[in-house]
């Protein structure tokens, strides 16, 4: 019995103290190897520098990563892995359908004033706080400086500017008069561009109590924006993802809203080079606590309860995603210049990746840091549980109001509502 109990003991501190040799396995699943499967493997190898005897083992998850999380809760766990990356539109849902599922990583002393506020609100129930944030989703107003040229304007009256809606509905159609390029290319069976308007005003879908809050000033405002961009012919509208991508890198239009995670789409075209600035969302005006910043996307690291290996994963989200070191922070750098992935954790910033200018955008602007810089005035976007079928039947009602079905704003948003209500059932 003796020598058993000794020969075991060995093994355990032979696993633990010989390289090579993992002693624990920590799952992770995520998706797109050329960014957040990249990023996991950079952070898997900033980890193993102080613990090599933990296998960081990254699966990358082609398919619908939701709907496998969805069918191991439901078994209990089975299947699941101990780290699974989620779109932060989507955690609420998982929140709140099964609410012991995740690891309260603010329990575990994660400190989330060091990362973008805007992030951690979909991620909170109540006192406790689930998710370790990635990457943001920072937008911005991307411009084409050879139509605004092109129409007798100068690029430069506008670089950095913190701009109203109205000066570039303004700006917007004179493109349009000179050059006859509608000034935004719009995906207009998506719902991203109006997400963006709603949540630069602070603004929310849904009330505390749940409840659907279309008539509120801002989400009004918003959809007036719209219509009013629509009937002046400053919308390039198409259908699809891989059209709206076409419109943008087929000179079709003079501009478009979104993220910072297009950068890369904007790069792979070289015809592009010195001709895209960036300036800040546009301010809704007469909405109380409006900003000129918004967000589109980003994900965020959940921890399962139902890992045998918990300690180790939660570990290695904290040492790695959510401390300041010096590998720590060179980590954010690599992955923003591998990637084009920028971390939420504020610490972060203060990389050369983050600050050096970038030739290929006009007159070198440094993007990255202007992204950061308008991350961190982004108001927080709550999307509960229902926000998919909400945004689906919001995003009908304005397709139906642009092409004369609907007749009003106040239309428009009991349409939304009346199919909304329809498919919830209510």
């Amino acid at each position: 019995m003796k020598r058993g109990l000794f020969i075991a003991l060995a093994l355990v501190l032979f696993l633990a103290l010989v390289p090579g040799v993992f002693a624990q396995k920590v799952t992770v699943w995520c998706w797109d190897p050329n960014f957040n499967v990249y990023a996991m493997k950079q952070a898997a190898d900033v980890y193993n520098k102080t613990h090599p005897n933990v296998q960081i083992d990254i699966v990358d998850m082609a398919q619908d990563i939701e709907a496998k999380v969805s069918a191991g809760l439901q078994a209990g766990g089975a299947g699941l892995p101990d780290i699974a990356l989620f779109q932060d539109f989507r955690i609420e849902q998982f929140l709140h359908d099964y609410p012991d599922a995740f690891v309260d990583l603010k329990a575990a002393g994660v400190d989330y004033s060091k990362f973008a506020a805007y992030k951690v609100g979909p991620m909170q129930v109540g006192s406790k706080i689930y998710g370790i944030p990635f990457d943001t989703g920072s937008t911005g107003l991307w411009l084409r400086t050879d139509y605004l040229k092109a129409a007798g304007l100068n690029p430069d009256s506008y670089a950095g500017k913190n701009l109203k809606w109205s000066d570039v509905v303004k700006f917007g159609v004179t493109v349009k008069a000179k050059t006859g390029k509608p000034l935004l290319a719009w995906q207009s069976d998506n719902f991203d561009m109006l997400r963006i308007v709603v949540q630069s005003t602070g603004g929310q879908f849904f009330k505390p109590d749940g409840s659907l809050n279309l008539r509120s000033d801002a989400f009004k405002k918003s959809i007036s924006l719209f219509k009013d961009l629509n009937d002046k012919g400053l919308l390039y509208s198409v259908v699809g993802w891989s059209d709206w991508i076409n419109a943008i890198n087929s000179d079709q239009s003079a501009g478009f809203l979104n993220a910072i995670w297009m950068v890369g789409t904007v790069k792979s075209r070289p015809q592009n080079a010195g001709k895209y600035m960036i300036i800040p969302t546009p301010l809704i005006e007469g909405v109380s606590g409006a900003a000129n910043a918004s967000n589109n996307g980003g994900s965020s690291w959940y921890v399962f309860s139902s890992s045998s290996n918990k300690a180790a994963a939660v570990d290695f989200l904290k040492s790695v995603w959510a401390t300041s070191t010096p590998d720590t922070l060179a980590f954010y750098n690599t992955i923003l210049k591998g990637a084009g992935a920028m971390g939420t954790f504020l610490p972060s910033q203060s990389g050369s990746n983050y600050t050096a200018r970038d030739e290929f955008f006009y007159k070198s602007q440094p993007v990255f840091k202007d992204f950061a810089t308008w991350m961190a005035k982004v108001p927080v976007l709550k999307y509960t549980p229902n926000y998919v079928p909400m945004r689906t039947a919001v995003a009908n009602a304005v397709q139906n109001y642009f092409q004369g079905k609907l007749s009003s704003v106040d239309d428009t948003i009991a349409a939304a509502e009346a199919e909304y209500k329809q498919v919830m059932g209510e």
